[in-house]
């Protein structure tokens, strides 16, 4: 199959029509334009160096990326540090409910800041989960199965939405749409999450002058809060390791 070249801009129109298309909160992420300060909000924030203001059509560098609900407003680098204290923090906070709910002496007033400050901790590790992607720090190898063929691939970047997968070796590569199975053994687990994914995009990379690469984008398909979890506390564990 050819794989034709794919510039930047519409490489980057593709990502962020399917990271839309699966969105659960929109418009979360945000910044402020340093031309005109026009506030721009894309899911691509998490992932260019520079992204075109949609008021002032200038490429600016991106920079003080915040996450913004209807509850709370937090700049992204603070959100992403505090992950994994957010995620213990709400932990407690469940054991807390229901230990109340076996209580008679719990009030309904700190039953209801207990309910408040648990929504508010969902929030905020929904704004993390479904808009942050984590970039590969170590080589990690992934097995596509299409079309009857099998190849291996260095995985890029993960989220719990989708992945970008890296085919160096020359032969059959997924085209667009192509639904694909895609198998990941996670550090430490002895047996390998598999997934069906949809094949949203491909870029070919130049590494030197006479090598080159494919990114492949994907997108992954009915996938079960069970391994949405799993996905989601590698993805933690690595970030929060960087930042220790």
């Amino acid at each position: 199959m050819e794989i034709q070249a794919v510039n930047p801009k519409g490489f980057n129109e593709a990502v962020q029509r399917a990271v839309c298309e699966n969105c659960l909160v929109e418009n979360m992420i945000q910044m402020n334009c340093p031309k005109c300060s026009g506030l721009i909000k894309s899911p691509l924030l998490v992932e260019l160096p520079e992204i075109e203001c949609p008021q002032c059509r200038v490429n600016v560098k991106v920079h003080n990326v915040a996450v913004s609900t209807k509850n709370f407003f937090m700049q992204r680098n603070d959100l992403i540090k505090r992950i994994f204290n957010y995620k213990k923090l709400l932990e407690e906070v469940e054991k807390e409910i229901e230990q109340g709910k076996k209580d008679q002496d719990s009030t309904e007033n700190t039953r209801k800041s207990a309910d408040d400050l648990r929504s508010f901790l969902k929030d905020l590790l929904l704004a993390a989960r479904d808009n942050f992607r984590l970039n590969m720090s170590y080589d990690l190898y992934v097995q596509i199965n299409f079309d009857g063929d099998k190849r291996f691939a260095k995985l890029v970047n993960i989220s719990s939405t989708g992945a970008c997968i890296e085919l160096v070796d020359r032969g059959q590569f997924p085209g667009n749409n192509t639904e694909i199975k895609f198998q990941l053994l996670l550090p430490g687990d002895k047996e390998s999450l598999s997934l069906l994914a949809r094949v949203i995009c491909n870029r070919i990379v130049a590494k030197d002058t006479t090598s080159q690469s494919v990114n492949v984008g994907v997108q992954f398909k009915d996938i079960d809060e069970e391994v949405r979890s799993c996905l989601w506390n590698f993805i933690v564990d690595a970030e929060t390791s960087a930042h220790t």
